[in-house]
């Protein structure tokens, strides 16, 4: 991803200096048109702007604030783009040393696949200072076409883990609903072929969106008493190709619980409302 983000840069007729561990990665963006970053000269030396694209926190924390790090060796006024996926609460620490030292931290996650940023068309979250963020704006827009600015320090990082929980829990339905078909006699592909023309996967967020805008999601036109006798017989088909779904298991107990408590008329959608009570805290 960042070889793809850095290519994108490059192509707008920025100048560029990389730093990788891999000196291959280095090599294939020299050819591409950037600047090595060599010498004993400290990373960030002299630098206004540093985008930092790695895959695990405890690199990018050494990056930036190890001794001789990027807030040793930045000038003031030089702006940080972590571009990874991080806890937001240590974004938020990050910005709080930035700024310390006059300097500004972006937490900036991407969504989207290689191919994506390719093309200039990943999905984009960055939070923290607006003054920075206008500055690095034109600069995002090479790599990324649908930017959203989030306000406060840790917000952008909260919102990709947002989807990332919202992607996981994805994968893990269709895949459950792929092993309950291929138990059954139906391909993978079928499956999505289907699921591709049905609300769900895809058109979860057009039901959604409406609800959100006007601050109520009771505006569905399902109920959880329905909702919970479609899973029960998701539950009743799996036992008879003798096959185990803990998610679909899990989320049957949630709609047991409540019907218990008396949500039986409640729209589907009034889960939303659930989680924000924390109702499901004490579900088995």
């Amino acid at each position: 991803m960042g070889q793809a983000i850095a290519t994108r840069i490059i192509q707008a007729n920025h100048a560029l200096q990389v730093h990788d561990l891999s000196r291959q990665a280095v090599d294939t963006m020299v050819k591409r048109g950037a600047e090595p970053f060599e010498g004993n000269v400290a990373l960030g030396t002299g630098k206004n702007l540093v985008f930092i694209s790695v895959s695990h926190a405890d690199i990018t924390e050494q990056l930036i604030c190890d001794p001789g790090g990027l807030l040793d060796c930045m000038d003031e006024g030089g702006i940080i783009v972590d571009l990874g996926t991080t806890p937001s609460g240590q974004c938020r620490e990050w910005a709080k040393r930035a700024s310390a030292k006059g300097m500004f931290f972006l937490d900036a996650p991407v969504s989207g696949s290689t191919p994506w940023a390719d093309e200039g068309k990943l999905a984009m979250m960055v939070a923290g200072d607006q003054t920075a963020y206008a500055k690095v704006l034109p600069i995002l827009g090479c790599f990324a076409n649908k930017i959203h600015y989030l306000g406060t320090s840790g917000n952008g990082q909260l919102l990709k883990l947002c989807h990332q929980l919202t992607f996981v829990s994805t994968i893990t339905g269709i895949s459950e609903a792929i092993a309950l078909a291929e138990k059954s006699g139906i391909q993978a592909k079928v499956v999505l072929d289907v699921l591709a023309d049905c609300v769900a996967p895809r058109h979860v967020i057009d039901f959604m969106l409406p609800m959100a805008e006007n601050e109520r999601f009771d505006q569905g036109r399902g109920t959880l008493k329905l909702g919970h006798k479609d899973l029960q017989a998701v539950k009743d088909s799996a036992q008879d190709v003798d096959l185990q779904l803990p998610l679909a298991t899990v989320l049957l107990n949630y709609l047991e619980k409540a019907m218990k408590e008396g949500w039986q008329e409640a729209d589907l959608f009034a889960l939303v409302d659930m989680a924000r009570d924390e109702f499901y805290a004490d579900a088995p």
